[in-house]
């Protein structure tokens, strides 16, 4: 694949706040041909510098290994002379890119201009899965790929994923790849026959959610059944965007309707809340590439009350905060 030249790059982080790199994984794809991966370990910028314990079962970083590692300012020049003039690969880019940010500018260091495809959204436009965690879709794409949440290894899974992804394609470019539209998308499971006429409907409340004649499952609007007004999700109007690592969708709507929130599916004028998965952290809807949490930017931008909550935040609102997450974004 002639002209298919790019780096991927992965960030791992030492707590909640996305600043806190406390790792780094590049490597370079030239000519649709992988080099070998590489990642650095560095101390994460001063204020941001604390381990989550979280974080540390995901990824195994703890603040003992970097302590004598240099710190984020100093490490990441290394990156970015590896990078160079390349374009850029992540898997659930807004994570990473806001990571960069915000590490850059606690660090006093300026923030390369770099240009930013995700990986996770080019496998949601090409491929039907039911979850697109890097795991999952490197498997669907028969990507070898065993040690997740290790820099280097999730930085040459995204490039693997590109790289499987324009060759599915046809196309020799990542401008080409964002404009391509494949005609059959691979799915995970049969799918139940139906008409393709219309939109299978969804079934009565309590019944198990139908799939719809594209593959993916028609999620059922459960009865708000809460009724305590004192809970923090009472009376809300909630949308989901983003995949959660601890429950499935149906899941979190039939939680949220338990606790007095009505689950919506688009984001409106009527949204008071929109949950973000994808493994993103914080609460700036800016740093998510989906429709969902641009609709929600701009809504907040006119003036709305919108909260933005990451998997975390939500599990605490829930009551479900000892549930461990998923924190690095993939």
């Amino acid at each position: 694949m002639a002209g298919l030249s790019f780096a991927a790059i992965d960030i791992e982080t030492a707590n909640s706040a996305r600043g806190s790199i406390c790792a780094v994984g590049v490597t370079v794809v030239r000519e649709g041909k992988r080099g070998e991966a590489v990642s650095w370990l560095c101390r994460p910028p001063a204020g941001l510098d604390f381990f989550n314990w979280h974080n540390i079962r995901v990824h195994g970083i703890s603040a003992a290994m970097v302590a004598d590692q240099p710190g984020f300012a100093e490490r990441f020049p290394e990156v970015v002379r590896l990078v160079g003039d390349l374009p850029l690969i992540a898997h659930n880019a807004g994570f990473d890119s806001g990571a960069i940010r915000e590490a850059c500018g606690r660090s006093g260091i300026q923030a390369p201009a770099w240009s930013f495809s995700c990986s996770l959204s080019l496998a949601r436009r090409h491929l039907n899965l039911d979850s697109y965690r890097l795991p999952q879709v490197a498997a669907a794409l028969g990507i070898d790929f065993t040690n997740h949440h290790d820099a280097a290894a999730d930085a040459a899974a995204a490039a693997d994923i590109v790289i499987a992804l324009a060759a599915r394609a046809g196309v020799d470019s990542l401008a080409a790849l964002e404009r391509a539209v494949v005609d059959r998308p691979l799915r995970t499971q049969p799918v139940r026959a139906a008409s393709r006429m219309t939109r299978a409907q969804p079934e009565p409340s309590g019944e198990r959610p139908r799939r719809s004649w594209f593959g993916h499952e028609e999620l059922v609007i459960p009865a708000v059944t809460g009724t305590d007004p004192s809970h923090p999700l009472y009376g809300e109007i909630i949308v989901f965007t983003g995949d959660l690592t601890t429950m499935k969708r149906q899941e979190a709507w039939n939680a949220i309707a338990a606790c007095g929130a009505t689950p919506a599916r688009n984001v409106t004028r009527r949204t008071t809340g929109l949950v973000i998965g994808d493994g993103y952290q914080g609460s700036d809807p800016t740093a998510f590439t989906t429709s969902k949490a641009r609709r929600a930017a701009e809504l907040r931008a006119r003036g709305q009350r919108i909260e933005v909550l990451d998997e975390a935040g939500f599990l605490a609102r829930i009551g479900k905060g000892a549930v461990e997450v998923t924190t690095s974004g993939r």
